[in-house]
């Protein structure tokens, strides 16, 4: 019989185990801007720490009892590399031509924080430039229709959605939204948008220092609010809450490291 097993039987111990595998999380109260802060945490433990449940928001909390400010985590804005497309198929792009961007001067921008989704404003001034909006704008939409004779199909959508919107219409009556990989597809769009600011399947989320993907978040009320403060931080005085600052401020940090945590209950 297993130890472990014997030992709780014995002691009529009523309680549960359960394993979450999560980081060791490590609070620094050296403060640094957040790029050496993420260069400390590379070469002392991990990386600046990735947060994805509240199981993390907790045990950061824990890692100090004396500080009552804020944090760098590793959670930023990257405007130039997080750009996914909606249609995530790689039969449908072609080699050397998934780089392909049309942004209008000084876009993105990250207006207020909060633009995450990008559209074509159309027309023959505009030459069918790009721009990244609030997702809950709502504007029309071009959607993907696969290939009639060889030839990429476009259809505009009859309606004016905001943008998860568009791409479950979409998805549900065509393909995908739109993917652009060139100027011959932009011009097209272009062409059949005619004047109107449209939806196309480019989108994007903050990135996490370690590359790693999650949709947690636990902003504080009204927050992020500026499209320069790139940088997120957490508050040891608001539930670990977090909140985009610029990164050329000097904060303390958390760092992690790797480690399984035995959760009892």
């Amino acid at each position: 019989m297993d130890l472990w097993l014997f030992v709780c039987i014995l002691t009529g111990a009523l309680f549960s185990v359960s394993f979450a595998q999560t980081h060791q999380f490590y609070f620094v109260s050296t403060e640094l801007n957040w790029t050496d802060a993420q260069s400390f945490c590379r070469r002392e433990y991990s990386d600046l720490a990735t947060i994805e449940n509240t199981v993390d928001v907790d045990a950061v909390l824990n890692t100090t009892l004396n500080y009552t400010g804020k944090v760098w985590i590793g959670l930023h804005d990257d405007l130039e590399n997080s750009w996914k497309w909606s249609l995530n198929d790689s039969s449908f792009c072609v080699e050397g031509e998934q780089t392909f961007k049309n942004w209008q001067l000084n876009q993105p921008d990250n207006l207020n924080g909060q633009q995450y989704c990008v559209g074509l404003q159309s027309g023959n001034s505009s030459r069918g430039n790009w721009d990244d909006r609030d997702c809950n704008e709502e504007h029309g939409f071009v959607c993907y229709n696969g290939t009639v004779n060889g030839i990429l199909s476009f259809v505009v959508g009859d309606a004016t959605l905001n943008w998860r919107e568009a791409q479950r219409y979409c998805r549900k009556n065509f393909i995908d939204l739109a993917s652009i990989q060139n100027q011959t597809e932009n011009d097209v769009i272009n062409i059949l948008a005619n004047g109107s600011f449209v939806w196309l399947g480019l989108y994007r989320h903050k990135v996490w220092s370690d590359g790693r993907n999650s949709v947690f978040e636990h902003w504080t009320e009204n927050q992020p609010d500026h499209g320069d403060q790139k940088c997120i931080a957490a508050s040891f005085s608001d539930s670990g809450r977090w909140s985009d600052e610029f990164c050329s401020q000097s904060l303390p940090f958390i760092c992690y490291g790797s480690g399984t945590v035995f959760l009892f209950s």
